[in-house]
């Protein structure tokens, strides 16, 4: 059988397994998209080992929990949005239950791989006064605008000092 044809068959079966599963049209366009990005990552990874793949079904033997690490560890240090590398990483989490469940892989390879938190997490202050001076300014029911402003300004501020102070000390120590 050709290769390219038993890739295709494969994938067909895969998307045939997502929609029986009730995923809609529209997410099967992302999980064949999802799919093709792994896909084209695992190939080049696998080449730089000296092997030579073209395909989905010749990277199934190379797929395992490290290389899922991997793979997500690439997304976020590529700058990739947090709900494309969770989308991303769902669309693994469903490849491995198919290859589970088609008897073609033994070990869940997501397993232990979690979504990246996308949660806005709020920045750390310069220093423990600013903070203060936030809620200080939050107590006093000031514009959450004015308060950004002025946290923005003095957090300017400091770092001019901090960058002041740090030319002085190097002319001084000169």
């Amino acid at each position: 059988m050709d290769i390219s044809l038993s890739s295709q068959k494969f994938l067909n079966s895969f998307l045939n397994y997502l929609s029986s599963s009730g995923v809609s049209d529209k997410s099967l366009k992302y999980y064949r998209s999802d799919i093709s990005h792994f896909t084209g990552w695992i190939i080049l990874k696998v080449r730089t080992w000296g092997i030579f793949a073209e395909t989905v079904t010749e990277i199934i033997p190379f797929i395992n929990t490290r290389l899922a690490y991997e793979y997500k560890i690439f997304l976020t240090q590529n700058n990739i949005s947090p709900k494309t590398v969770n989308r991303r990483l769902s669309t693994l989490r469903h490849l491995s239950r198919f290859l589970l469940a088609s008897q073609i892989s033994n070990s869940d390879f997501m397993e232990g791989i979690s979504n990246i938190d996308i949660s806005p997490s709020r920045p750390q202050s310069i220093h423990p006064l600013v903070a203060l001076f936030e809620k200080k300014l939050e107590a006093e029911k000031v514009s959450k605008n004015t308060v950004r402003n002025y946290i923005s300004d003095v957090k300017h501020f400091i770092n001019w000092l901090e960058t002041r102070n740090g030319k002085e000390s190097i002319a001084t120590t000169n």
